[in-house]
């Protein structure tokens, strides 16, 4: 395989100053972020603009989830129209929605209301847990406590864990009194964990059939540890919300084809320095589009 792939990374806070700044210099991301706007507005009663007016940065999951995915999304249309066209995508998370959509499989309101929907209905549970990545394998991880589960697989000796927040609270304590270090997540919720209901109904309904179409590029999803075409129905969704994120497999799966270079989709760089540990690099959309014109 070669080629270009884009990684569409997973939820951050995410801040008022970077999204109004790509606003103002690249017109094609302001108008993918007004259409994202107007869908979001019929589909969870926000605004964006309305949203930077009071807050600098949300974290909220309800917000973020879909703000990630508009934004990822602005920035897909952007590289695409500077006539950079992924041959294949990645995505963590919420940015697996974006990658859904950057392969065509799902067009911009289906991805939306995945994100709107998928943050509402997770958040009464999410809301009680938390995430930390610590500085050892899986499973050295599983080995802590059964009060804790894997929510993603970042590299060979990076683990983010996720359960109730005093029981991941309680494992970080552990693991700092045994120098392991830890770094607590800065969101104020935690997801990919069997705490979340097995089968979500009222997500279901919400989302319906979903239109897919063929995917344009390859794909894989780090949420099912393989190549997809992103055929999922709400309930395929809904696992992806519960589901340990397989990132380093995922970009294994890359390195072994001779792919090694990634373009990061996300508001702030946060694969610059985790790729090198899997023998790959990141460079932004912007040095991306300053490369390619």
């Amino acid at each position: 395989m070669t080629g270009t792939v884009i990684a569409f990374s997973g939820c951050t806070p995410i801040r008022r100053e970077p999204m109004r700044s790509l606003m103002q210099r690249e017109a094609r991301f302001a108008e993918m972020i007004e259409r994202c706007d107007a869908i979001l507005m019929e589909e969870a009663g926000w605004s964006m603009r309305q949203l930077w007016e009071r807050d600098g940065e949300v974290t909220d999951l309800p917000r973020n989830f879909p703000l990630m995915v508009a934004f990822q999304i602005g920035l897909f249309e952007l590289l695409v129209h500077h006539g950079i066209r992924p041959d294949a995508v990645i995505g963590m998370s919420c940015g697996e929605v974006s990658a859904a959509y950057a392969t065509g499989a799902i067009g911009l309101r289906d991805a939306l209301r995945i994100a709107v929907h998928g943050g509402k209905s997770m958040e009464p549970v999410a809301t009680q847990c938390r995430m930390t990545l610590v500085w050892l394998p899986a499973a050295a991880c599983r080995a802590i406590t059964d009060r804790i589960s894997i929510a993603a697989v970042m590299a060979p000796e990076l683990t983010v864990i996720s359960g109730l927040k005093e029981d991941v609270m309680s494992a970080s304590h552990r693991l700092v009194q045994g120098r392991v270090p830890v770094h607590p997540l800065p969101l104020p919720w935690g997801v990919h964990t069997p705490l979340l209901p097995l089968r979500h109904p009222r997500f279901e309904a919400s989302i319906g059939k979903l239109a897919t179409g063929p995917a344009r590029c390859r794909a894989f999803s780090t949420s099912g540890g393989d190549w997809t075409s992103f055929d999922f129905n709400a309930a395929r969704w809904w696992h992806m919300f519960r589901a340990p994120v397989l990132f380093a497999p995922g970009i294994r799966a890359f390195v072994e084809r001779g792919i090694t270079t990634f373009i990061e989709a996300g508001p702030s760089p946060t694969l610059d320095s985790l790729l090198p540990r899997l023998g790959a690099s990141a460079v932004s959309v912007t040095d991306a589009l300053a490369v390619g014109s």
